[in-house]
């Protein structure tokens, strides 16, 4: 897998008012990297990747996937939202399901596959529950599952753990690094959380306030997914890299 990115840009018009979202902006992603869009609130970061899912058009530019352009949505690329976007009608299992029903004619449906995705993030006593009956961060476990049901070329997520509480949101933390060992994936993540940032990505794309663009493109080096721990956020090493990606946010010379 592939993603290029080249020359991306994005305007807004309202009220006889043109927004410059996104100023031209490059990037690539390679197979298995779990990459973060950081930076400020209003900075483009969602945008990005709206255009990549296809949910929206650039102003400019262009977005290939395997050479392929990007001309809509398509089951390629799985993504999971701020907002929790489960059917309330639909039991856990059924909405873990939903995505792949949408193409029931094809002979790739993998019910096993979608129970023990499941059974990976702790919800199989819960497959015939509610949305209701479940808390924020349980519904966003369902929303993975269903993103990651149709084995998507590219997992997009945007701030999928912004509206959990702190121990939540830990907790999801460490579920994505468990599923990126059991179940490797390519990522792209936009968060606003330093820490975060660094604690689940292989690289960190920092993004300017508006017009988004590209500040650093830093590569980390903290060891795999499934050697990390809650302890790692309080080495030296650690720390250095909050720093680091802090001057930019900042505006300080790096």
């Amino acid at each position: 897998m592939k993603l290029e990115v080249a020359r991306l840009a994005k305007t807004y018009a309202a009220r006889n008012t043109v927004t410059e979202a996104l100023a031209p902006l490059s990037f690539e992603v390679a197979s298995g990297e779990f990459v973060s869009l950081l930076g400020p609130s209003g900075c483009g970061k969602s945008s990005v990747l709206q255009l990549i899912a296809g949910l929206d058009e650039p102003s400019d530019g262009e977005i290939l996937l395997d050479g392929q352009p990007v001309r809509g949505p398509g089951r390629d690329r799985g993504m999971v939202f701020q907002s929790y976007t489960l059917f309330p009608w639909l039991t856990v299992r059924e909405n873990a399901n939903f995505g792949a029903r949408l193409e029931a004619n094809r002979n790739t449906f993998d019910a096993e596959r979608v129970g023990s995705l499941l059974e990976l993030v702790g919800l199989s006593d819960f497959l015939n529950a509610y949305p209701r009956e479940l808390s924020g961060g349980m519904q966003q476990r369902v929303a993975i599952v269903r993103a990651l049901a149709n084995r998507p070329k590219l997992l997009l997520m945007d701030e999928p753990f912004g509206a959990l509480d702190a121990q939540t949101r830990e907790e999801m933390q460490g579920l994505m690094l468990l599923l990126q060992t059991r179940e490797p994936s390519t990522v792209l993540f936009v968060t606003h959380d330093v820490e975060e940032a660094i604690y689940l990505s292989s690289r960190i794309l920092v993004f300017s306030s508006r017009p988004g663009r590209i500040l650093r493109d830093l590569r980390l080096s903290l060891g795999a997914a499934g050697a990390r721990s809650p302890d790692l956020k309080l080495t030296a090493e650690f720390l250095e890299w909050k720093r680091e990606l802090l001057r930019p946010l900042r505006g300080e010379a790096s």
